[in-house]
């Protein structure tokens, strides 16, 4: 008879073959130039390695290729207390034909055989913004690791006189964590109504720490900044938040 039926199983030879691919593959920096080396579109399965250690496994999609991802947490480990972005290192493989099975999960099972699950894995690492009135919802145990650090130097704002809004928008526009501020239901372009009108001068060179001191010397005392793990919020209120990390009034 000359006919007769193949069917590969994908997913088997992805289980078997793909970690040997990547053991083989040498760990690159999580830097932007290392990042742009990427085909932008490119979709696939990639790990990041904390000083040579496992710590998470993805996988990219049409709508978020290698570059768009990885960018993405190359962002996240910015201003962290307790981690150093320079010890972040990736490993990425374009896969140009994808199955209808979880490649991520698939992934974490194997190397969970070997090591365990990688830690950043199901930990919160890379979250969207959780949105105004969550503070008070439990903090992703990574952002309990590797909290926000306001206290490192920012070249995003330099020194000299700016409109009050116009500092507090090039905060928002640069810091490498969520900073949300109260607008009172108006655009957050547009700011609190209590913002209006006022000009801040930054005489030193800055870090989030200290232009927020700035910004609520010129704003009435019943403001308050908060720093909890994953976010800086600046609201008109006099509230203290269960996982707060500081918190930053008006000096008297």
């Amino acid at each position: 008879m000359g006919y007769a039926e193949f069917e590969l199983d994908i997913p088997e030879v992805m289980r078997q073959e793909l970690p040997k691919y990547f053991d083989q593959l040498t760990s690159e920096s999580l830097t932007p130039e290392n990042i742009s080396k990427i085909p932008a579109s490119a979709q696939g399965a990639y790990m990041l390695f904390l000083k040579e250690q496992l710590v998470y496994i993805g996988k990219t999609d049409a709508e978020a290729g290698f570059r768009n991802r990885l960018t993405r947490h190359l962002y996240n480990v910015q201003h962290r207390r307790n981690l150093d972005p320079i010890d972040i290192h990736f490993k990425a493989v374009r896969i140009f034909v994808f199955s209808n099975f979880d490649l991520e999960t698939m992934l974490i099972g194997e190397y969970e055989k070997r090591s365990g699950r990688p830690i950043w894995n199901f930990s919160g690492f890379g979250s969207n913004d959780p949105g105004r009135n969550r503070e008070s919802q439990a903090s992703a145990k990574f952002d309990l690791d590797y909290p926000v650090d306001i206290d490192r130097k920012i070249e995003f704002v330099g020194l000299g006189e700016y409109e009050l809004l116009q500092a507090i928008l090039q905060l928002k526009a640069g810091l490498p964590y969520l900073f949300r501020y109260d607008t009172q239901g108006r655009d957050y372009r547009r700011g609190h109504p209590e913002m209006e009108s006022k000009k801040i001068a930054i005489p030193i060179e800055p870090t989030t720490r200290t232009i927020l001191r700035i910004i609520l010397s010129s704003l009435p005392p019943d403001w308050q900044a908060t720093v909890l793990p994953n976010r800086v919020i600046l609201y008109k209120e006099k509230h203290d938040y269960a996982e707060q990390v500081d918190v930053l009034r008006r000096l008297s």
